[in-house]
């Protein structure tokens, strides 16, 4: 079969729209100027009609053809000129931020483990409309632990967290994100679903592989912003996160007075436990055989600086928290 120029163009445009999510506009992910050191990008369109052959069978045999061209293309390109994400405003070199062991692929394994956890109580209260299995909310626990004590920006956090249960769909994890990270905490998923034209699912295992991912994204999104405690200077903070035992509650004060920065954390304990308060090398630890207050306390701090508090209840049931030092 012969294919002039404008048959060829209106295949070309055929096969790269239905991809599984439509973004337009502001939403779509930006791409990075190329670098000035005198190279140059490589073109895509014309590259794969250098490769493609117009009398190459039937339609099918085409669309195959032009598919494996044109993502081969696309993955040279993004890998020579990375994209911005969408919540970004500069080009930074993500794979030397990469976790490793003990990281999250081995937290989310471990969470597998974690099923009967105390602390999925609160879990099971995340804005999003649909239940997740209890097993992928110990996964996600223990993935949001391990990438929570990074430097890594939020959306990029979000992102790695999903992208271990959906390791071969980074490009269209990242195109979701945009939207989750612009999104209203208790109304990103309605702003997605507008987008997608599906209907909500009963469960997670009915959700389609998009659906499931934005749900994915929004649960890490949740659970983030719940393992990351910030504080300002001279303003008390109370957090609460319920167990299947009862409710662990936080007060924490963080005061500045010149050279002099202080951190005093108070908790009450459902049961017997500790509480573990880390910067660096310097550590205060509290503990008790039964339910109620234990106190830590730091000194010498700088605001930015990330501290981790570890609270566990019983033996061996822990959880782990990011503390940010605003000035």
């Amino acid at each position: 079969m012969d294919f002039d120029s404008d048959d060829i163009q209106k295949t070309f445009l055929d096969l790269i729209r239905p991809w599984d999510v439509e973004l337009k506009g502001s939403l779509a992910v930006p791409p990075v100027p190329p670098k000035d050191d005198g190279s140059k990008s490589v073109p895509i369109v014309p590259a794969i009609r250098e490769e493609f052959t117009p009398n190459s069978g039937d339609i099918p045999a085409v669309q195959e053809r032009f598919e494996a061209l044109l993502k081969s293309r696309l993955s040279l390109e993004i890998e020579q000129n990375p994209p911005l994400f969408p919540w970004e405003d500069e080009v930074l070199e993500y794979q030397s931020d990469r976790v490793d062991s003990p990281g999250m692929a081995d937290n989310v394994a471990s969470g597998l483990n974690k099923s009967g956890s105390l602390w999925l109580a609160q879990l099971r209260r995340l804005a999003i409309p649909v239940a997740l299995p209890e097993t992928m909310l110990a996964s996600l626990l223990s993935a949001c632990e391990s990438i929570v004590q990074t430097s890594l920006r939020e959306g990029v956090k979000v992102v790695k967290v999903a992208e271990s249960f959906f390791p071969e769909s980074f490009l269209q994890l990242n195109e979701l994100a945009g939207i989750v990270m612009m999104s209203p905490a208790r109304n990103g998923y309605a702003s997605l679903q507008s987008r997608l034209g599906e209907d909500v699912p009963t469960t997670y295992e009915a959700a389609s592989p998009t659906q499931q991912m934005v749900l994915s994204l929004l649960a890490a999104r949740e659970m983030i912003a719940a393992l990351t405690l910030t504080l300002k200077a001279g303003v008390g903070s109370s957090y609460q996160w319920m167990t299947e035992i009862g409710a662990l509650t936080l007060q924490l004060d963080y005061r500045v007075n010149g050279d002099d920065a202080v951190l005093h954390i108070q908790g009450q304990l459902p049961s017997g436990g500790s509480l573990s308060l880390a910067n660096g090398p310097s550590l205060s630890m509290a503990q008790r055989p039964e339910a109620g207050l234990l106190s830590v306390e730091l000194a010498d701090l700088r605001p930015m600086q990330p501290l981790q508090l570890e609270v566990q209840l019983g033996s061996d049931d822990s959880i782990v928290f990011a503390i940010v030092l605003m000035s």
